[in-house]
């Protein structure tokens, strides 16, 4: 602001000095500064990459303009993290809207698209000592050695344990009865599994902290902390406080937001097209910070969040974008590669690993990937199983397959944490599987496994390990253990190309078709499909601020399209008519506004759940489905005014929920909007296990849990 003096002629003819002060000029250019990242490169100019042992940070893509950021977390590694910020910083009110999607949803994994202040950080709390911890039923119960300093709603976990049961990746501090003691009853993966777990005698491990925006005095944070692709955290921090959550503050703090599923935009051979299914946007402002989520190149509404107006960042300070992807302390992880397995005419089998394997006896591992798999030889441990040690390279499990006396070879042990088992692991189902190392034409190294049985790890583009790749004659390895890529998967042949040019550089020579063992394990990878940031100004032209309903403070609205505004909302139309005489204006409004979209909630009968959902012209807004069982089961939908005859009536759609992986669900959800799918007749529907229209298989109770929005 700047003081002017002016003069006026007073009413005796004299001038007479009047000063005033003169707004500062308010800039034509709304938008201050345009940040966009369309990531067909990695540029230093751009981005500060700080990459985790075993983590990938690479440019990916290579059609329908697909061109994408893998962040790929390495399945060997706990307590990790890779991060990933802007150079250029940001003064708010910012915009934020990146396009993220993820291969697979684990608990333990934590992937954060946060703004953050470019102050130093605050410190880090030193993990907690334990004394004491117990649970019984839902509540665990944890005495530490010296006062916690911890308050309800602190993320933390549980770490080195003797219990391995007790090793919870992500919990949440529901209350504290004393300064040396604390309860957790759920976290981001929902309450915790009822137990009973009895003071350890051997150790008893510690409290680790879940930093909450990394740390940072000001910012906002999105959090996918959990193993469901439509859940996602929201933390917001100012001046250094407590960092706000979403959901419930003493429990799970994540709530619904669109799904993180990537879209395969073309099916093919050594073709790389994700791209994401939701855009996800924060807008932090000096009063308020908005978070909502949208359908990529979709014209529906925009689904809103998190609003919060009590706690926002200093806007004062810059800001920064940063993408964080961390291993927790305690997510299960790889733990050793299996030489060989031998049994002597007993269950009991004898593992020799290639290196130390670090366990204790009474440590829980699952086992994956023998040479031979048979019952009566080295099935894979797909449950927790106890060990007995031996040497730091051999190892007992009381009970593997039946009584024999045989030899197998190779695959890869895990140490089980909190019972959370390996995201995705694949096998050959039979007596091992056969690899051949080749080179492509352009020099694109390739190794192809080929199994009894379809492979299940994957879509085309997806990250891999192959872990534990033996003969079948001494279990030496074959010297292609690593991360991979899917290039092609066609039945029962898996084709894989390097997932770096470090890693291709490393394999040795070409080899023939060979006989042998392995498992391939699922990496967890945040795909960065772009990043736009906008500052801008905020321009106040609103009325002055009044009460809600003060007609005094009403702005007039000429409206144009005399002599009627028509609004349509779902199937209903309602039709405004402004009729204006003179300076008396009337305006009447005929129809009646549509109802809101139903939810239906089906949980599945051991019969094919054949019902009708609405009859009359329906629409479907929206569906989502999970499936417990072994294998897919099927959605249909049916176009009838009565229930549907399962078996006999054609459906209309058929809608694949896939199998359960090592003991995941399987999902499915379509979101074809707010007008939705419309059936003419009525809205049937059944569950079955098989895709036939003609199919009567009868699913299990419980199996398949199915939510639905529907509209008359």
């Amino acid at each position: 602001m700047s003081g002017v003096t002016r003069f006026f002629e007073s009413p005796n003819g004299k001038d007479v000095p009047v000063s005033y002060e003169k707004p500062m000029p308010v800039s034509p250019n709304n938008i201050t500064t345009k940040f966009r990242e369309a990531f067909e490169d990695l540029s230093v100019d751009h981005w500060t990459t700080v990459a985790a042992t075993g983590d990938i940070v690479q440019v990916d893509g290579n059609a329908a303009a697909a061109s994408y950021l893998t962040i790929s977390k390495s399945p060997w590694d706990a307590s990790t993290e890779t991060s990933l910020e802007t150079v250029a910083t940001f003064d708010m009110p910012i915009e934020l809207a990146v396009g993220a999607h993820r291969s697979q949803a684990t608990l333990g994994q934590e992937f954060s698209l946060e703004l953050v202040d470019t102050d130093p950080a605050t410190p880090a709390y030193p993990d907690i000592a334990i004394s004491s911890i117990t649970q019984a039923t839902t509540t665990l119960t944890v005495d530490t050695v010296a006062d916690h300093g911890l308050v309800p709603g602190k993320a933390i976990g549980i770490v080195g344990c003797s219990n391995q049961l007790a090793n919870y990746p992500a919990l949440v501090v529901a209350s504290i009865p004393s300064p040396r003691q604390f309860t957790a009853t759920a976290g981001p993966g929902g309450t915790i599994p009822s137990q009973t777990i009895t003071n350890p005698v051997g150790a008893k491990g510690s409290v680790y902290e879940r930093r909450r925006l990394g740390g940072a005095n000001d910012g906002v944070s999105q959090i996918f902390e959990n193993a469901t692709a439509t859940n996602a955290s929201f933390y917001i921090r100012s001046e250094s406080g407590d960092a706000l959550p979403s959901g419930t503050v003493i429990g799970n703090h994540s709530i619904t937001v669109g799904t993180t599923a990537s879209v395969q935009l073309v099916n093919a051979p050594y073709t790389y097209a994700f791209s994401p299914t939701n855009e996800y946007r924060i807008v932090p402002q000096a009063d308020r910070v908005q978070t909502s989520d949208a359908l990529v190149d979709s014209l529906a509404q925009s689904n809103n969040r998190v609003l919060r107006t009590q706690v926002c960042p200093n806007p004062a300070k810059t800001y920064k974008f940063r993408v964080r992807a961390t291993n927790n302390k305690s997510l299960t992880v790889l733990t050793a590669r299996v030489v060989s397995v031998s049994k002597p005419g007993t269950t009991v089998g004898t593992f020799t690993t290639a290196t130390d394997h670090g366990l204790t006896t009474g440590d829980l591992i699952v086992y994956y990937g023998n040479s031979n798999v048979a019952a009566s030889a080295f099935p894979n441990l797909t449950t927790a199983t106890a060990v007995t040690v031996l040497t730091p390279t051999t190892f007992t499990v009381a009970a593997i397959g039946t009584a024999a006396t045989v030899t197998g070879y190779g695959g890869v042990i895990a140490k089980v944490q909190g019972g959370n088992l390996l995201s995705a692991i694949g096998v050959a189902n039979n007596s091992g599987v056969n690899a051949t190392l080749s080179t492509l034409t352009d020099g694109t190294r390739q190794l192809v496994l080929t199994g009894a049985s379809a492979w299940s790890i994957g879509a085309i583009g997806d990250y891999v390990n192959v872990e534990g790749v033996t003969n079948t004659t001494n279990g030496a390895t074959l010297g292609v253990d690593g991360a991979w890529k899917v290039a092609n998967s066609v039945t029962t042949a898996l084709t894989l190309v390097p997932a770096t040019d470090a890693f291709a550089l490393s394999l040795p020579a070409d080899f023939a078709l060979t006989n042998s063992a392995g498992a391939v394990v699922k990496r967890t990878c945040l795909r960065l499909s772009y990043v736009r940031i906008f500052d801008f100004e905020r321009q106040r032209v609103e009325m002055l601020n009044r009460p809600t309903g003060d007609i005094s403070g009403a702005a007039p609205v000429n409206v144009q399209n005399v002599p009627a505004v028509t609004v349509s909302s779902g199937t209903v139309t309602t039709v405004t008519t402004v009729t204006t005489v003179g300076a008396v204006t009337a305006v009447t409004t005929a129809g009646t506004p549509a109802a809101p979209a139903t939810p239906l909630i089906i949980n599945s009968a051991a019969t094919t759940n054949g019902q009708l959902v609405l009859t009359g012209t329906s629409g479907l807004q929206a569906l989502f489905a999970s499936n417990t069982g072994a294998t897919p089961a099927y959605v249909k939908l049916y176009n009838k005014a009565t229930a549907p005859t399962v078996g006999t009536d054609t459906p209309a759609m058929l809608i694949t929920v896939p199998a359960a992986v090592a003991g995941v669900p399987g999902e499915k959800e379509i979101t074809p909007g707010f007008n939705g799918y419309r059936f003419a007749l009525g809205l049937g529907l059944a569950i079955t296990g098989g895709a036939a229209d003609s199919d009567t298989t009868a699913v299990a109770a419980g199996q398949v849990k199915v939510i639905l929005s529907r509209t008359a």
